[in-house]
């Protein structure tokens, strides 16, 4: 048998339950304890939108605009590129990524966010993809405002056969005097802190010709648990 199949045979015992009391130097498995760190939950919070983001008339990877005929949004325009991954680092493809925001002046568009801040009518403020073959996602948005009482930030929700369903949120490492401020943030792991925030850099959108235009990009990675993680979030 092959030491892939074992890896599977083992952590699906172990993960059912079956498992317990196995160890991994009595399987001649030293790698059964290893694997990635699964991204951490965070709260949806109170603007998820409404109706949900696949009844929304718009909802392409390209939150600047509604369309292409719609004037563009206000703000810094920003690229996040990512994938989505199990804990064996095995990239997952066609998975659900549902990401929510506040446009540049933090507010959100839900009627819940009674702050004072204007609306965006041009700024589409979700958007859902699916991962291709090499669990890969991207998306064109506005950097985010600072919503009264948080650090700038955008939400995701990640649905994706055979794992547990994931909602969590992404920070950006210039905002790090924000960051250390916000309760939500502060509250992760300094592991778990790392993993959720990105560094933005300029590069071209279309990385196939570096001579295209330059927008700053992030990476975020998002790591998976097993199907029966006790820390994961409940379905919505």
């Amino acid at each position: 048998m092959s030491s892939s199949r074992r890896r599977f045979l083992v952590r699906s015992l172990v993960w059912s339950g079956l498992g317990v009391g196995l160890t991994r130097t009595s399987w001649g498995l030293p790698w059964l304890e290893e694997g990635l760190t699964p991204t951490a939950v965070q709260t949806k919070g109170p603007f998820y939108p409404i109706p949900e983001i696949e009844k929304q008339k718009y909802y392409d990877a390209d939150l600047t605009r509604l369309d292409d005929k719609s004037p563009v949004a206000e703000g810094d325009q920003i690229v996040v590129r990512g994938s989505v991954v199990n804990f064996d680092d095995r990239p997952l493809s066609q998975v659900v990524v549902e990401v929510w925001q506040a446009c540049t002046t933090g507010r959100y568009n839900h009627p819940q966010d009674r702050n004072d801040r204007p609306m965006d009518p041009n700024f589409q403020y979700w958007a859902r993809i699916l991962t291709g073959d090499d669990g890969s996602f991207s998306f064109r948005t506005i950097q985010p405002g600072k919503y009264p009482g948080r650090t700038p930030h955008i939400h995701y929700r990640i649905v994706a056969k055979e794992h547990p369903e994931l909602v969590t949120q992404m920070y950006f490492e210039s905002n790090e005097e924000f960051n250390r401020r916000d309760g939500i943030y502060m509250d992760l792991s300094p592991e778990q802190r790392k993993s959720v925030t990105v560094a933005m850099e300029s590069k071209p959108l279309d990385v196939s010709n570096p001579k295209s235009e330059k927008l700053p990009t992030g990476n975020f990675k998002i790591v998976l648990g097993p199907l029966g993680d006790a820390k994961a979030t409940r379905p919505m």
